[in-house]
């Protein structure tokens, strides 16, 4: 692991196209920003790994998938329809992503 030491406004380069910036150091915590080509995926690890275990669910399934007739939904659970737990945790997440 390469570990550096960076202040406030200041960039580490990781190839050509991802710059991340050091916006903000309050406390212990440090705000990081991220600028990176759409083709480049940027998670918080933890939502990458919920993405990944979902993935993989995903691939072994061998159940029997049911095709939906147009503009049939499927049906609700416990009340309303549950979202995949990587849509729930990212859904929680504090991330703003910042335009030039």
């Amino acid at each position: 692991m390469l570990v550096l030491s960076r202040q406030r406004d200041e960039t580490i380069m990781i190839g050509d196209e991802v710059e991340l910036t050091i916006v903000d150091i309050r406390g212990d915590k440090v705000r990081i920003g991220i600028n990176a080509p759409s083709s480049v995926a940027v998670h918080r690890k933890e939502v990458y790994e919920a993405i990944r275990r979902e993935n993989e669910q995903a691939a072994a399934f061998h159940g029997e998938i049911t095709k939906l007739h147009a503009g049939q939904r499927p049906a609700p659970i416990q009340g309303g329809m549950v979202p995949p737990a990587a849509a729930r945790l990212a859904a929680r997440t504090d991330i703003r992503r910042i335009t030039a």
